[in-house]
């Protein structure tokens, strides 16, 4: 085994750190939210069947997917916890040979509280799949129709009764504070165009508690979420 010199470290710290994650055997990676691939170590672009990581990089990682509706599922983990850890899915190489993969990633965020990359490590797994913890769905079965749109109607409902309330109180004070006003007053137009804004979250909400049937829209990373407009 190789030993590096300290001093090798503390003189060229940028190029160690750079030869110790090439060297590392799990695959290390950084994706946009959108699925773009900008940044991995050898070891990911050689699981794949790339000759090398300049190959790789850009590649639309939900090509690798065996079914894309899993880069979804994992986002939309990602999306809810922060982080996922080995959860494991199928995957296919160059050529379309499959491997199984798991997958241990965390959301980064940007001054706003957007996430804008996912940052992770994946191990492949292949022929040790038995007993991993998964997204639902990693298969590639669905969920009856039925059942989804079950799910749906009383989120929609819980999420409708919810809103009214409150959108209801606030609509009040608006009108109570304009009553107040004069139109030529600096405030009177702005109080307007909140109200419009309330008005349109009012619309919202009731498409929301009047949702009948399940319609998928796409969104980004792969994820779909229900077409409100649709689907009510």
């Amino acid at each position: 085994m190789a030993i590096i010199p300290s001093q090798t470290i503390i003189d060229k710290p940028a190029r160690w750190h750079a030869e110790f994650i090439d060297n590392l055997p799990v695959g290390i990676y950084r994706t946009t939210v959108e699925g773009k691939l900008i940044f991995c170590n050898r070891c990911l672009a050689k699981m794949f069947g790339f000759d090398s990581v300049s190959a790789f990089i850009g590649y639309p990682v939900a090509e690798l997917y065996c079914n894309k509706k899993n880069r979804g599922d994992l986002i939309k983990a990602i999306m809810e916890k922060g982080y996922v850890e080995e959860l494991c899915f199928p995957f296919k190489k160059g050529g379309g040979t499959q491997i199984w993969c798991t997958i241990t990633a965390k959301a980064v965020f940007d001054n706003d509280g957007i996430m804008v990359f996912v940052d992770g490590i994946m191990r492949d797994v292949t022929g040790e799949t038995e007993g991993m913890d998964a997204v639902p769905g990693h298969d590639g079965r669905e969920r009856p129709t039925k059942e989804k749109l079950q799910g749906v109607l009383e989120m929609a409902g819980g999420v409708a009764h919810r809103l009214n309330q409150p959108l209801t109180i606030v609509n009040n004070l608006l009108d109570e504070v304009l009553s107040n006003l004069r139109p030529h007053d600096d405030n009177f137009q702005k109080i307007v165009r909140i109200r419009g804004q309330i008005n349109k979250l009012n619309e919202i909400a009731k498409k929301i508690g009047g949702i009948r049937k399940y319609e998928l829209m796409d969104y980004v990373g792969g994820i779909k979420i229900v077409d409100i407009d649709k689907a009510s």
